[in-house]
């Protein structure tokens, strides 16, 4: 009898809400997406963007495409990602959880701008002007995210070399603050033959400890390095080239106790292609970044060509041009009255 055939992998959800940086409650934000064929349960993660290992939540074996979670999120940017058993994740979708305040002012944003919107293409045709330009696309970053890359091979921490139980714990620390990571930071693929770790100085340090580790808790398989009084350690053939995801964090060393340790940054060391697909990601996002600001600037000029001149904002006012006929006039009859006092004098 022939074995079925297997099934087919399902697909990931799509976000449809909130997304592009859209502000929710925070006290009662509601999350949509779309399913894929044969999805029946559904399993929904949110994180802070600052740290998306850090998950705020996660809700499993949800049975429909929507869900509302309470008094759940901190204020600010956030993360979220879903998906269908256990199918791949989502693409993650950015938002802002504010206060109601905060969502009220992003509401008639949105409201003010979509009535400029009509107002500029009203009057675009009114006088004969040019079709509404079309907005350029979001930039989109290839930061990658995960425990490991696609297709990155298995991987044994504890047999990497130098990866052991960490050295420093229970320690007294310093009130200063700890030194602040400056690169790499958010999810970059890093070439591992031209690795760079660097931090920004902390007033009065003697010395660096850096901990690198692919568990966020640090509490095993961490590499240990004394970075002496240098803000920066490279890690040319140090760490594996297989595209699995590292956590490196910062402390320094006082004459009195160390600091705190900072907060991780996080990076995929890797060799060749995804080195490279990365970096090409970066340039393509580089170069949407500057188009939408240059569409952002057309659309300011074309908004301001509709505007009467003496109702800009640049205009010169008449109560301006009096204010300065008057300057002048008394300027003049300030220098008349000297020039009388000293002839005077003269004589």
């Amino acid at each position: 009898m022939p074995s079925p055939a297997p099934r087919a992998a399902l697909a990931a959800p799509t976000p449809l809400a909130p997304i592009e940086g859209a502000v929710v409650p925070l006290d009662a934000a509601t999350f949509r997406w779309s399913a894929p064929p044969r999805a029946t349960s559904f399993t929904l993660r949110v994180a802070a963007a600052d740290a998306p290992d850090d998950l705020l939540f996660e809700l499993a074996d949800l049975p429909t495409t929507e869900a509302t979670v309470a008094d759940a999120l901190p204020a600010g940017p956030c993360l979220w990602w879903v998906r269908t058993g256990d199918g791949p994740w989502s693409v993650p979708a950015r938002f802002v959880a504010g206060t109601p305040a905060d969502v009220e002012a992003a509401q008639r944003e949105a409201a003010n701008a979509a009535r400029q919107e009509t107002v500029a293409q009203r009057e675009g045709r009114r006088l004969g002007g040019p079709e509404p330009m079309e907005e350029p696309p979001e930039p989109v970053w290839p930061h990658a995210s995960g425990p490991a890359l696609e297709g990155a091979p298995d991987l044994d921490w504890s047999a990497v070399p130098g990866f052991e139980a960490p050295l420093h714990r229970d320690e007294a620390t310093t009130e200063a603050e700890p030194p602040a990571p400056q690169a790499p930071l958010g999810g970059e693929v890093v070439d591992a033959a031209a690795i760079a770790l660097r931090w920004a100085p902390v007033p009065g340090a003697t010395g660096y400890d850096v901990e690198l580790s692919p568990h966020a808790a640090f509490d095993r398989d961490v590499l240990t390095l004394d970075a002496g009084a240098a803000t920066e350690v490279a890690l040319p053939g140090v760490v594996p080239a297989t595209g699995h995801r590292l956590l490196w964090r910062v402390r320094a060393r006082t004459a009195a106790d160390p600091t705190r340790w900072s907060r991780y940054g996080r990076f995929y060391p890797a060799l060749g292609a995804p080195v490279d697909q990365f970096r090409e990601g970066l340039d393509a996002a580089r170069a949407a970044v500057r188009k939408r600001r240059d569409y952002e600037r057309r659309v300011r000029e074309r908004e301001l060509a509709l505007v009467p001149f003496h109702e800009r904002d640049d205009a010169v006012t008449d109560r301006a041009t009096l204010t300065v006929l008057i300057g002048m006039m008394l300027s003049g009859i300030v220098v008349a009255v000297l020039t009388l006092v000293f002839s005077l004098l003269r004589f």
